[in-house]
């Protein structure tokens, strides 16, 4: 089934706001470890996340403000973990590996909608 995003007058076709020619999650993640982390997602007494409004980095693009929540899952002082999820819904996961040859890269793990679920009515369905 096809992906639309948009509400209400005609289903547009679903675009993707963090299309990596356009986003790039090295630089909020650089933007994110500025930051000092607020947040213990794990349990373990240490506050290795950064959430923040995307009104503070700056963001602009066709996606408006949103939610991110940056984390340092290794306590290295990096995030390693990124998801960001736009006003309208959509969203992106992203996690940093490390290659074999010691160079790293993010990995996009995933990216969607939740718009249908923001009605909770019948024509969501």
């Amino acid at each position: 089934m096809a992906e639309f995003a948009g509400s209400g007058g005609t289903p547009q076709p679903f675009t993707d706001p963090f299309d990596p020619s356009g986003f790039d999650p090295s630089e909020l993640a650089a933007w994110a470890d500025e930051l000092a982390p607020t947040t213990d997602l794990d349990g373990d007494g240490a506050a290795e996340t950064v959430v923040a409004d995307t009104e503070h980095w700056g963001v602009g693009g066709d996606w408006g403000d949103g939610l991110v929540v940056a984390t340092d899952t290794d306590l290295d002082g990096s995030s390693d973990r990124l998801s960001v999820i736009a006003d309208d819904g959509r969203y992106g996961v992203w996690e940093y590996c490390r290659e074999l040859d010691g160079s790293g890269r993010w990995s996009r793990l995933d990216t969607g909608s939740l718009e249908y679920d923001v009605h909770h009515g019948e024509e969501s369905k």
